[in-house]
């Protein structure tokens, strides 16, 4: 009986690049007989739009993968990271995915679980809400879908490269600390578990709130930790990695 929840995110998947796509098809394989939902985190691909015509023929090889274990009844929920956005027809129609833009609570075992991927945690990232705002708005994405997949994914991949630029001068004790305060903030109104990504690096803490056990997870990514979190019924969460 199908059961286990896995939640991952941050691939940032290229186009074309197998290798890459295969590793986490094998995981998929490997974890299919229980799988009952799928819960992508944002930024599983290093950039999807999601065009009026199917313009990422290069991911092939793990889209099949995703609507082979729809075809299985297997779910998929996905939440929008900052690479991944306005997903569009594919993902609702043929993966019947459920989508989430921002945040989502889920239920599970009895317990409130609070998801987002985590791009809005720093507040202080001004420049980078404003950037949001603009990015996801009507008329950027009626652009987008004009100039073509062409030309928006070379702008893409360059704002993709300002982006890493960015993270890799931030320490990461200080990411560290603004997700986790964030966590305790939510967990503070009242969620059981957070659940989180975004940051590339793999967190599990536990905290004992108003008397009641309260826990926070960042999900890591798969460029480095190829890391996950799964919940199992009657076990709870616990953080893994994938043994390549």
């Amino acid at each position: 009986m199908r059961a286990d929840w896995l939640f991952i995110a941050d691939a940032h998947l290229r186009e074309w690049d197998r290798e890459s796509q295969e590793r986490i098809i094998r995981f998929l394989e490997q974890e299919g007989e229980n799988l009952d939902t799928l819960v992508i985190l944002g930024d599983f691909f290093e950039f999807w739009f999601g065009f009026d015509t199917f313009a990422f023929e290069g991911y092939r090889p793990i889209l099949d993968k995703l609507e082979a274990l729809v075809n299985r009844g297997i779910h998929i929920r996905y939440t929008e990271g900052n690479h991944d956005f306005g997903l569009g027809g594919y993902f609702r129609d043929t993966l019947k995915a459920h989508i989430d833009v921002d945040e989502s609570l889920i239920h599970l075992g009895g317990k409130t679980v609070y998801v987002a991927h985590g791009d809005l945690v720093d507040r202080k990232d001004r420049f980078y809400r404003i950037f949001r705002r603009v990015l996801r708005s009507a008329p950027t994405y009626w652009i987008m879908r004009h100039v073509g997949p062409k030309l928006t994914k070379k702008a893409a991949s360059f704002l993709g490269r300002v982006s890493r630029g960015k993270r890799g001068h931030r320490s990461r004790e200080r990411v560290n600390d603004v997700f986790e305060q964030f966590a305790m903030e939510r967990l503070r109104e009242g969620y059981d578990v957070v659940i989180l990504a975004h940051s590339h690096v793999p967190q599990s803490r536990s905290f004992s709130i108003n008397g009641k056990e309260a826990y926070y997870f960042n999900v890591g990514d798969w460029i480095h930790h190829f890391s996950f979190l799964r919940y199992q019924p009657g076990q709870g969460f616990r953080m893994e990695c994938f043994q390549n």
